[in-house]
């Protein structure tokens, strides 16, 4: 079911999960954003972990955030589960095409919620204001390969954008659409239905582009964890640990830690082979789920 960010146990698990690996990098750059506008410390919504971050193959981009659906309490955050009609609006157009929201990151070409009373489209000082961030977070997400202009004003940045940063969206295609907003849909009803579908067909043509991944494709990154928090439920596990000089890729098969002072051994299976790794307690260890992708 959409609107999941008004049940507090989902809300809280997406706000403790903040700094996990997929996102990290890309709310550091909202903190970033936000430092830019001192006058409002919660100026940008952080990224959702519960979509792909800097995993992600699809950008949905929108052209501003709502301030009208800002969370009451707690953190802003940017998901297709939020309790509004448009996010519920683009999970199920996601969910209708096949795309996991894994697969997807969601952005605005004017990321700062907008100054109180604008309205409409986009202004071309904010369309501007908009490049430099999307440059910076195009670099942050390599995997990207199709992009869905949400309306006419993601329209007109992407131009923009693309005479920019010309190399950044070589690798990137395109998609017009229409925003999942309810006042999209205005108009006659010979209208309605020409957005909708397009609304549709666009993500049909992302799916189209973006193949779901068939196969083992490599582990996909799920977490880092404490060397001192491994328990019996990473054993098997795929993971990745170094203690600065050799790294070990491989399933955990034992974590053994004397005592709290005492450094954590690891042992994996490397190549057939049990290889053990001591490394400190606070030593971060990249834990994988699988062996493919979603």
């Amino acid at each position: 079911m959409p609107r999941k960010m008004i049940d507090p146990e989902f809300r809280n698990s997406q706000e403790s999960e903040l700094w996990a690996e997929h996102v990290a990098p890309l709310n550091s750059l909202v903190q970033d954003l936000r430092a830019e506008a001192p006058g409002n410390p919660a100026s940008v919504p952080f990224f959702a972990p519960l979509h792909g971050g800097t995993d992600a193959t699809i950008l949905c981009l929108m052209p501003a955030p709502d301030a009208a659906n800002r969370a009451e309490d707690g953190e802003d955050i940017l998901s297709t589960e939020d309790d509004d009609a448009a996010a519920e609006a683009l999970a199920t157009l996601l969910a209708e095409a096949g795309i996991d929201a894994k697969e997807v990151v969601l952005w605005h070409a004017y990321p700062w919620y907008r100054a109180e009373g604008a309205a409409g489209r986009l202004t071309g000082a904010e369309t501007n204001a908009g490049l430099d961030p999307m440059g910076r977070l195009l670099r942050l997400v390599p995997n990207l390969r199709a992009v869905i202009l949400m309306g006419k004003g993601p329209e007109e940045f992407w131009a923009k954008l693309t005479k920019k940063y010309p190399q950044a969206i070589t690798r990137i295609t395109a998609i017009p659409s229409f925003s999942p907003a309810p006042l999209s849909l205005s108009g006659t009803t010979a209208q309605r239905e020409q957005r909708i579908a397009r609304r549709s067909e666009a993500m049909r043509e992302a799916r189209t582009i973006v193949k779901v991944p068939r196969g083992p494709a490599g582990p996909r990154r799920e977490s880092m964890v404490r060397a001192a928090d491994l328990g019996p439920e990473h054993l098997k596990r795929v993971i990745e640990v170094s203690d600065g000089n050799q790294t070990l890729h491989g399933p955990l098969l034992k974590a053994f830690q004397p005592s709290p002072e005492w450094r954590v051994t690891l042992t994996v299976e490397v190549a057939g082979q049990r290889r053990a790794l001591g490394v400190t307690a606070d030593t971060w260890v990249r834990v994988y789920r699988g062996s493919g992708l979603r």
